[in-house]
């Protein structure tokens, strides 16, 4: 695949980062993060020739129910507050996976 082909598919709200889906997966009940793990079984996109990333940079496509997103942003909201009730502001926080899943769940209702 071609690096123009391949920054437009990724850059979709549908596709994620095996990374993104993995550190997700960790702060979900075990139904959502099995969704997740689904979801890592497919095939990724072919990457471009001379990608440099190993298998954590892979994209892949998620189809999931508005209602599964939804329950997925509501239980990252409250591991992110956990977090900071624990950890402080020393972990790392999920606004950015946060803000991943919002962006899909928008793409969902269009």
């Amino acid at each position: 695949m071609d690096w123009a082909t391949y920054k437009e598919l990724s850059h979709n709200p549908e596709y994620f980062t095996r990374w993104a889906l993995k550190r997700s997966g960790l702060h979900l009940s075990e139904p959502l993060a099995q969704l997740l793990a689904t979801a890592m079984q497919t095939e990724p996109l072919q990457k471009p020739p001379d990608h440099k990333g190993n298998e954590l940079t892979d994209v892949l496509r998620v189809d999931l129910s508005k209602a599964n997103v939804l329950a997925i942003i509501e239980e990252l909201e409250q591991a992110r507050a956990q977090g900071k009730l624990h950890d402080g502001a020393t972990e790392r926080n999920l606004n950015g996976l946060i803000r991943s899943w919002e962006e899909y769940v928008d793409w969902l209702a269009k």
